[in-house]
């Protein structure tokens, strides 16, 4: 047959130069590291000019309120205003917000459809979070229904 089984004597042995092997590798890296940065394209960017105009001074307040009373009456951080008002007052406080929330304190007795009208305008107004709270001093219907 044509295998040995390990004899003496028994002619070449099958181990593997090492030393070869690893010359070929590091040239072959070598090549690639050089040849690499040639292939990536080169990208041009313009830069606009630095703008001249100062930017608008962003709301100093941070919580944005918009209230609703039962008789249909609009206010934003506790200032009354117009329904007709607030959208546009609520895009210029936005504007410049990085967290763009908006925390409605509605009446219990205030109209449904006012309140939805309201979150709408919110929405899209640009707020991302809208959220709802109820103001410590008021009570809540089950704290009226026990007294």
């Amino acid at each position: 047959m044509g295998m040995s089984t390990g004899h003496k004597g028994a002619g070449a042995q099958a181990d593997i130069n090492v030393t070869p092997l690893v010359d070929i590798c590091l040239v072959l890296l070598i090549i690639f590291m050089v040849m690499i940065p040639k292939q990536v394209p080169e990208i041009s960017v313009r830069v606009p000019p630095e703008s001249k105009q100062r930017n608008k001074t962003p709301p100093t307040q941070d919580t944005l309120v918009i209230g609703l009373t039962k008789d249909g009456g609009v206010s934003l951080n506790r200032t009354p205003m117009e329904k007709s008002a607030l959208k546009s007052a609520l895009e210029k406080q936005l504007e410049f917000r990085d967290k763009k929330v908006v925390f409605v304190d509605f009446d219990d007795d205030a109209n449904y459809g006012s309140a939805v009208e309201i979150l709408d305008m919110a929405k899209s107004s640009g707020a991302d979070v809208l959220g709802i709270m109820k103001r410590k001093d008021r009570p809540t219907p089950d704290q009226l229904s026990t007294k």
